[in-house]
């Protein structure tokens, strides 16, 4: 397995995977709180992801083995030496074997090597194995929180850590 920063050449690769980890997962999975099928197709499609992946205050890593995306992670830049973790997906059936981890790892070195002392990450209230995951990698609960997600009400609770 590798993990490297995604460029324009994933596109195809992450649209595949993001559709895959939601027909493993399924609507109901912590994580997804208010997704819908057609929301996770338009976060699939190219257009979308080449949106992001030219985002120049996000950047997007990859685990892949074979050509294949096993895993994903991104960090979004929130304010000065700070960057939000907005996400890490592992698909549903390869969770547990170190891919979130190490996910986090190169997302960590990088946000260390660009200057940032923070880095935050929000998850459901009730995503008890993410919040586990995340204390695991050494984030503190800073606050709960409420928020809108297509229309759903979503309690979320916001951790931290320092870097490097």
């Amino acid at each position: 397995m590798q993990v490297r920063a995604a460029g324009l050449d994933d596109l195809h690769r992450l649209s595949v995977f993001f559709l895959e980890a939601w027909k493993e997962a399924g609507p109901n999975a912590p994580g997804f709180a208010g997704a819908t099928d057609e929301a996770i197709h338009e976060l699939a499609s190219e257009q979308f992801l080449r949106s992001k992946l030219t985002d120049p205050t996000l950047r997007i890593f990859v685990a892949e083995d074979a050509d294949r995306v096993l895993g994903f992670a991104s960090l979004k830049r929130i304010e000065p030496g700070a960057t939000e973790l907005s996400g890490i997906i592992v698909l549903q059936s390869l969770v547990g074997r170190g891919i979130g981890t190490e996910l986090f790892v190169k997302a960590r070195e990088f946000a260390a090597a660009e200057g940032y002392h923070r880095v935050v990450v929000r998850t459901e209230v009730l995503n008890k194995t993410a919040i586990a995951f995340y204390r695991k990698l050494g984030f503190v609960k800073a606050k709960e929180t409420v928020e809108d997600v297509e229309g759903t009400k979503v309690r979320l609770v916001v951790l931290q850590r320092s870097l490097p």
